[in-house]
């Protein structure tokens, strides 16, 4: 059993380690996804930059271009984490994640007045997805896209919650661990989560797509 200075010793390296250890073993399994990822998240780069020319500063379009760049930096930084070892915290942001794009959405509908309560801070974003089911059609956007958004959300509410999920994160091959870590028991389900991002990220460009498409009708 570790001695009480041990014990700081280990949640002090732990807290100012750059996971380089952990990150590495991602690595050997994910690198052609992170590569899959880092292209589509750079399209998507490129198509918030072509909506955000578009402001010209009009202040309500800024906030939907400030929700489109939100989604994607929260989503790069999501796939950092995850291959840092930090599963939980991950999977935490991905839920923002999803809900930034569905704020964004809504925000850019004509005459929905989202926008509007969410700039005086009386409308909650948890909502978002929920009200872009309901107002899809109007969006025009397609119904299986906006359930996958759903099923995504109920996933990753597992992240923000104590749950049985968030306390297998605290083991690794048997052992409880403070912080970071990689298991390979666990490969299968970081497949499920690495397939989930970079499947995201490919759709990404749509996602900003389809928020141009609603602010060119206002």
């Amino acid at each position: 059993m570790e001695s009480f200075d041990e014990v700081c010793n280990k949640i002090n390296t732990e807290i100012i380690s750059d996971d380089a250890d952990d990150r590495a073993e991602y690595l050997k399994h994910f690198k052609t996804d992170v590569d899959k990822f880092t292209f589509a998240m750079a399209t998507a780069f490129m198509g918030w930059r072509k909506l955000d020319n578009t402001i010209k500063g009009d202040e309500k379009r800024a906030y939907v271009s400030g929700l489109v760049y939100t989604a994607i930096t929260l989503h790069i930084l999501s796939l950092k984490l995850f291959i840092s070892g930090h599963t939980v915290a991950a999977g935490n942001l991905m839920r923002q994640v999803l809900e930034s794009i569905a704020l964004a959405l809504l925000c850019a509908g004509k005459n929905l007045g989202i926008l509007e309560q969410f700039m005086d801070r009386s409308y909650r974003s948890n909502n978002a997805i929920r009200d872009v089911m309901k107002h899809y059609k109007i969006l025009e956007l397609k119904e299986p896209g906006v359930r996958q958004l759903s099923e995504a959300q109920k996933f990753y509410h597992q992240y923000s919650h104590p749950t049985l999920l968030t306390l297998a994160t605290g083991m690794s091959d048997g052992v409880l661990y403070v912080g970071a870590s990689f298991d390979e028991s666990k490969i299968e389900a970081y497949t499920k989560e690495i397939n989930s991002r970079v499947g995201l990220a490919e759709v990404f460009d749509n996602f900003i797509y389809a928020v141009y498409a609603n602010l060119s009708k206002w």
